[in-house]
């Protein structure tokens, strides 16, 4: 699975150049991001189903031992994630049944997974990575992405982001891309988000377009890239901003706060309500920023007047074996009803409510937990300041490590 992005244009960023030019040099600017535990834990999916797509297992039951094999596997994404019975429930069983309802619907017989593909004959450092590229019985071009996140539920109606993968499957000078999607007649985009707790609401949404909206896509690529180059390039907040590195500099999001916070929302009418309420979900976006830039600004020594950096709560406790836990456990005569969840182990936290002696005793030497970090507080907070070089360099360390 590749890790490379392209810092100019991307599926992940098509929408954001697109719309707001002017993040390409506030971006250039902004430090990098560390990859979240949702990022990391996305990625580790994405990882699974590629190597259950590659395997090509003829149907579902065929995939169910590949997808058991996986259990207890990180992928080379950290000890803090791996694949569990309950992410195969949610994530990537619907995931895999999904693909063979779309490939048993279009008559798919070919693809691509994982294939870079560029838009760099027209638009200088444009490319990204496509999870899926196919074609049908009847030459139609298909673009899938696969959403593991619990979020927002994802459109394919319009998606700039699977646009700009169809663009650069037309546009790529390879051979190989070139010969497979020559004689293209028509573009269908899927995206596949099954969701915890949703597991019977239908993970797929798929819009069908044309040739001529891919080429519209790109010729919208190539104006913003225009803008993108002037001094005073356009800003503009939108949901694209999600994932923005520049949002806490961002002048236009400093701008939209500072008009949101000029009115009451007492006295607001209806209409200012709702344009409001449109604001209040990208500053808060905003905020998160933010906060995260001024938690980086104290890490790295440098002072932020009002605030300070205290220790945060430990993690949450797990198990550090389970099959040892359950051991211990079933040694003590408990029944399985007295142990599990439905095929899950309790946590820590549940079996000391349970089994307090139990736990107590035995079972309480079996847990790991993360060490607490460090967060950001005001400096009216009661929590010692930690500004000893060794703590943050420990703690640099560990996020190093993730």
């Amino acid at each position: 699975m590749t890790t490379e992005h392209s810092h100019v244009m991307g599926g992940s960023s098509a929408a954001q150049r697109i719309n707001c030019p002017g993040s390409l040099e506030l971006e250039k600017k902004a430090p990098e991001q560390e990859a979240s535990d949702f990022a990391a834990r996305g990625s580790m999916l994405h990882a699974a189903i590629e190597l259950l797509i590659v395997a090509d297992p003829a149907t579902l039951d065929d995939a169910e031992p590949m997808m058991q094999e996986l259990v207890g596997k990180n992928l080379g994404f950290g000890e803090d994630h791996e694949i569990t019975e309950e992410l195969i429930d949610d994530k990537l069983r619907p995931a895999i049944k999904t693909w063979f309802d779309i490939v048993e619907e279009y008559g798919i017989d070919d693809w691509f997974i994982e294939q870079r593909v560029s838009l760099e004959t027209v638009i200088n450092g444009a490319f990204g990575t496509a999870y899926i590229i196919a074609k049908d019985s009847a030459d139609r071009l298909h673009i899938l992405d696969w959403k593991f996140g619990d979020g927002v539920p994802v459109a394919a109606e319009g998606n700039l982001g699977l646009g700009f993968y169809a663009a650069g499957a037309l546009y790529d000078e390879d051979p190989e891309l070139q010969e497979f999607t020559d004689k293209i007649s028509g573009v269908v985009l899927h995206i596949v988000q099954p969701r915890t707790g949703l597991a019977k609401v239908d993970p797929r949404d798929t819009w069908e377009t044309t040739e001529a909206w891919v080429e519209s896509l790109v010729n919208q690529a190539v104006e913003a890239m225009d803008k993108a180059a002037l001094p005073d390039a356009p800003l503009k907040p939108g949901s694209w901003c999600r994932w923005c590195r520049a949002k806490a500099g961002c002048s236009a999001h400093a701008a939209m706060a500072s008009e949101a916070l000029s009115k009451a929302p007492e006295s607001m009418t209806a209409v200012e309500l709702a344009d409001a309420l449109h604001k209040a979900s990208l500053l808060e976006d905003w905020c998160k920023a933010v906060v995260k830039l001024a938690q980086k600004e104290l890490e790295s020594g440098a002072a932020v007047p009002g605030w300070k950096l205290v220790r945060g709560r430990a993690g949450a406790r797990k198990w550090i074996d389970p099959d040892v836990v359950a051991d211990i456990c079933k040694k003590k005569h408990l029944k399985v009803a007295e142990m599990y969840k439905p095929r899950v182990l309790l946590s820590p936290t549940e079996m000391e409510k349970r089994h307090k002696k139990l736990y107590c005793d035995k079972l309480s030497l079996e847990v790991t937990s993360k060490a607490a970090g460090l967060t950001l507080a005001p400096d009216s907070d009661k929590r010692p300041a930690v500004t000893d070089s060794m703590s943050l360099l420990a703690d640099a360390m560990k996020g190093a490590k993730k």
